[in-house]
């Protein structure tokens, strides 16, 4: 090994990510924490710290774009584009800060904050990447722990590569065969002096996320390592991405092997951990995390906003911690399903109460917060039946987490005879479906988001295994599934175009909230429906009634539901035409 290449290399590698606005800035490394030559005492040691950073990218507080709504990394990235942008997750959160990603207008501007995010933070990923990969060109041959921190930055380039191609890139239906532009290959550190950087089709894009992944397998065999920390790379993580970039291209042999291949050596979380917390610690089925060990990062965890106990929800009182479809709620066997316990619905309250989820004055139209207080005629501020019922399953769903120390409470539900300024709304915004699903485990509500887990992985092979005529394989997936989540569960005989929905929509039940919504359906092809809530129709959506961005997305929305090029690059990188030519058609 060629140690003084690798420390000539990195000694100066940064272990954190960067952002910028404008010009080529983003595609450097900001230095935060550099490793110096002095601190560089092996080879090995520089580049386990480089490796680090890149994955420190992935969870940390972005100054440049923390006053973006807590702008964090992989989380915020997941929420944003994969759940908010979609019809299955419903965030009053964003309908208020920003009404431009829920209504999709941001997608065709770009000079917005929201356009300008992903793109710098995968490109900052990719940079740290090629950094590592270029300072080890000369060694022929690497092997141990050097050989598994290559393997990690090959993965972490591919990972990056096809968010990019998730987010600005076309559906595959759309693609012309892959031959269509997508975003610029920057495999090397670029030269400032460079403007001139062409877009690379979709097909040769993954293609280059095919090779390195390809590269990171061959590497992480031969190196006979083993990770220590779950939000570190692995073979298994490469072979999930893998998966992933496969659904992309609907690549289905690819998809399915990979998928099945991933997921060995992790088991399906029970019903009793999925719906006791499951998602605010590691499980049997954690593939890839942000933390192992809940330290978190303050007010900028992923849980301080999106937790049902979260700081923002709870000790704010005016965000609400996301609430599911009632559509999509509607798919559930809400009598046997478990996860329908994570929700809070008309189902969960009697028969008397139930009306007032569809009653003006108990639900906020505006907001569908159903956490609403009255105020009597002698000033007295009092709960409605509604809310008395929705402290009722706050509680239940708290003591079946046990209650834990340092965990708060669920929404902190106000009280009767609470002195509020707005008797109209309530205390703290709860939603008509409001999920229990996430857990904060301490006063700024950090926990272990999960990038990745078995569960995908088996649907993954399940959706592929339909298109590869296997439907055995896709039953038996769906079978190991939802035997761990539907009570009584005996299979399916469903068959055909009938077995795929299905499989669909256990995929949009099973990762609700997980960052997956949007993308799913742009792959599929299918329009997205968000249907409001009606005062008096219990069959209607719970949409806020005055939501931007209500009603029906058509697939040829914003392009193909391509987020346009931001104008960063564009201005400093003259070579790029653009992805979004084609103005939005009338609906």
């Amino acid at each position: 090994m060629k140690r003084n290449n690798i420390i000539k290399g990195l000694a100066a590698i940064t272990i954190t990510g960067c952002l910028a606005s404008c010009s080529s800035d983003y595609l450097d490394l900001a230095p935060k924490s550099e490793i110096s030559n002095k601190d560089v005492t092996t080879s090995v040691t520089a580049i386990r710290l480089a490796a680090y950073g890149v994955f420190k990218s992935q969870y940390m507080q972005y100054g440049a774009y923390y006053g973006f709504r807590w702008f964090n990394g992989e989380p915020w990235l997941s929420a944003v584009y994969g759940d908010v942008t979609g019809g299955d997750y419903i965030s009053y959160f964003w309908q208020r800060s920003s009404p431009t990603i829920v209504d999709w207008q941001a997608m065709s501007a770009d000079n917005y904050t929201s356009d300008i995010i992903p793109w710098s933070y995968c490109y900052g990923i990719i940079s740290q990447c090629n950094t590592i990969l270029s300072s080890l060109e000369a060694d022929a041959e690497p092997t141990g722990e050097i050989a598994f921190r290559i393997a990690q930055a090959y993965t972490m380039r591919a990972h990056a590569y096809s968010r990019l191609l998730q987010i600005f890139g076309p559906r595959w239906a759309d693609a012309k065969g892959g031959s269509e532009l997508t975003v610029p290959l920057r495999l090397k550190q670029p030269d400032p002096a460079d403007t001139q950087m062409p877009q690379a089709s979709m097909g040769d894009v993954l293609k280059t996320i095919y090779n390195d992944l390809d590269n990171a397998l061959e590497l992480y065999a031969k190196s006979g390592v083993k990770r220590t920390y779950a939000w570190e790379a692995d073979a298994s993580v490469a072979k999930g991405v893998y998966a992933r970039a496969a659904l992309l291209k609907d690549d289905w042999a690819t998809a399915q092997k990979m998928a099945h291949e991933a997921r060995q050596g992790y088991g399906i979380m029970s019903a009793d951990t999925y719906v006791t917390c499951g998602f605010a610690k590691n499980t049997s089925e954690t593939m890839w995390a942000v933390s192992d060990d809940y330290s978190g990062i303050y007010y900028a965890s992923y849980g301080a906003t999106y937790a049902c106990n979260g700081a923002y929800p709870t000790l704010w009182g005016n965000t609400g911690g996301g609430a599911i479809s009632m559509d999509l709620y509607r798919k559930l066997d809400a009598e046997n399903d478990v996860r329908a316990s994570l929700f809070f619905t008309p189902d969960k309250v009697s028969e008397e109460v139930k009306p007032l989820f569809y009653t003006a004055g108990y639900t906020a139209a505006a907001s569908m917060n159903v956490n609403v207080l009255m105020q009597l005629e002698d000033g007295t501020i009092t709960g409605t039946p509604l809310q008395k019922e929705l402290q009722k399953f706050a509680e239940e769903r708290y003591a079946a987490c046990g209650r834990l120390n340092g965990w708060s409470f669920p929404y902190a539900v106000a009280g009767e005879g609470t002195q509020i300024a707005d008797p109209a709304t309530g205390a703290t915004l709860t939603q008509f479906g409001a999920q229990f699903k996430f857990w904060g485990i301490d006063g700024y509500s950090s926990c272990a988001y999960n990038m990745m887990r078995a569960s995908e992985m088996l649907l993954i092979e399940a959706e592929a295994a339909c298109h590869n005529s296997q439907e055995a394989v896709a039953k038996s997936c769906l079978d190991e599934l939802n035997a761990n989540r539907i009570n009584g569960w005996k299979g399916t005989d469903l068959t055909g175009d009938a077995l795929l929905e299905e499989i669909k929509v256990a995929r949009r039940i099973e990762l609700w909230g997980e960052g997956f919504n949007f993308f799913d359906f742009k792959r599929w092809n299918q329009p997205i429906e968000r249907r409001v809530w009606v005062a008096g129709d219990a069959t209607s959506g719970n949409w806020p009634s005055v939501m931007v961005g209500e009603g029906t997305f058509q697939t040829s929305k914003s392009n193909g539901w391509r987020w346009v090029i931001p104008q960063n690059e564009s201005q400093y990188n003259t070579a790029v035409k653009g992805n979004n030519q084609t103005p939005d058609p009338k609906e």
